[in-house]
């Protein structure tokens, strides 16, 4: 059997569901083309009014605080050392490195000149002081280091034992600088539009937008974990971490707490402008921050949450909601000008867009199927270096003593076969 039939045997055997994302990842790449061959004028509704449409507004500003937990959770668990999280970890690596490997496909769809996308990585073209800079930088560095993360499962699925070692060595560093790295790009994130004094409305434009979305960050991927192990759990068939979730559940309130003041007291005693003079976005803004933030906060503060796996479900849910809702806010709602001509995305922006998505749970469940990223538990890891490995790397001085020879055995004769 050829490996090529071996694939379409193994798909073939894939839920339906598993082929519907598959097609979808499909449609989403003949788009892509598209957009590469025709470019950005022809096949998309952006302009000059609005140069940022759909593909940064969700693809870039809102992926990247929704794969926060990848340095939330590594965090919690390797630098505070709340060890018992570590069945969470590799799940949120994974989401995260999906996460960001997509970002950087966004962006290099929404480049009008992607083919000078290389053109960052020396140093005579870098504007340090531009946050694009930054943001750019820190979004490959971070995408290194959550695929260094992801080797740990792929160097135990093959029994890599040297790698694993060093690995495994590596993680607290590598959990440092991955929570450096992100406060670095989430924050930056909101630096982007405080440029945009005279176009954002008041009920968004803060200076301390770039303290907003870090914080929001945070909570954000602290749900994005909670969602994904329930999720896991009920579609998946794997463990119930409502346990461990029980521990997100008591960090949650207090960064939403921070937040929160960090959002309305600048809000309400340094307001950039009047608040409520447009009712379309003042219904946003209270469906953000009464069903994304409130809610979801109240809930939270509930100690029946410790043990309601629905009660976590639903409230992860909001605020991830509420996170969405609220990077659609700043960067493309609250951006409309009155008596502007609105942006809406076309066909081929939105299919992208949905491939994009389709494509992120698709790689999740494959790398699940095939990859021991839920089955970690450190205790059971052998990390020792087998003695053949020992054997390597003395050869030039171990003398191979050659086993002495075993006495012949005389060969059992046949028994006559009665007639």
């Amino acid at each position: 059997m050829t490996a090529a039939k071996a694939i379409i045997n193994e798909i073939q055997g894939y839920h339906r569901f598993i082929k519907f994302l598959i097609f979808l990842v499909v449609l989403a790449a003949l788009g892509g083309a598209i957009r590469f061959i025709f470019g950005l004028g022809a096949t998309t509704n952006l302009n000059d009014t609005y140069p940022w449409g759909l593909w940064i507004s969700f693809d870039v500003v809102t992926a990247v605080p929704l794969a926060a937990g990848a340095f939330t959770i590594g965090v919690v668990a390797h630098v505070f050392r709340i060890e018992k999280l570590e069945p969470l970890v590799r799940p949120a690596i994974v989401t995260g490195f999906l996460g960001y490997s997509l970002v950087c496909v966004g962006l290099l769809l929404d480049l009008g000149q992607p083919q000078r996308g290389v053109y960052v990585l020396f140093p005579w073209n870098w504007n340090v002081h531009s946050p694009m800079f930054e943001v750019s930088m820190c979004v490959m560095a971070y995408t290194t280091v959550l695929f260094l993360e992801f080797l740990h499962p792929v160097s135990e699925r093959f029994g890599w034992h040297i790698p694993l070692r060093l690995l495994r060595n590596l993680q607290v560093p590598f959990a440092i600088l991955a929570a450096m790295i992100s406060t670095l790009h989430q924050s930056t994130l909101g630096t982007f539009f405080l440029i945009a004094v005279d176009k954002l409305h008041a009920l968004w434009y803060t200076p301390l937008l770039p303290l907003q979305f870090w914080l929001s960050a945070i909570f954000t991927g602290l749900c994005i974990v909670m969602l994904e192990a329930s999720l896991c759990h009920r579609y998946m068939g794997q463990p119930d971490e409502s346990k461990l979730l029980a521990t997100l559940t008591r960090i949650v309130p207090w960064v939403m707490g921070a937040y929160m003041i960090f959002k309305f007291v600048p809000l309400i005693a340094a307001p950039q402008g009047p608040l409520f003079d447009r009712p379309v976005l003042t219904t946003l803004f209270i469906a953000e921050i009464t069903i994304g933030l409130f809610l979801p906060f109240w809930m939270f503060l509930q100690s029946r949450i410790r043990t309601d796996k629905s009660m976590q479900l639903q409230a992860a849910s909001l605020v991830i909601f509420g996170l969405v809702l609220n990077r659609f806010n700043v960067s493309m709602f609250a951006m409309i000008q009155p008596g502007q001509q609105i942006y809406y995305p076309n066909i081929l922006e939105s299919v992208v867009t949905l491939g994009i998505i389709a494509a992120h749970i698709l790689f999740f469940v494959l790398i699940a199927k095939y990859f021991p990223i839920f089955e970690h538990h450190p205790e059971a890891v052998d990390y020792s270096i087998p003695d053949r490995f020992h054997k390597i790397e003395k050869a030039g001085s171990v003398e191979v003593v050659e086993a002495p020879p075993q006495p012949a055995v005389p060969r059992a004769q046949p028994s006559p076969v009665a007639d």
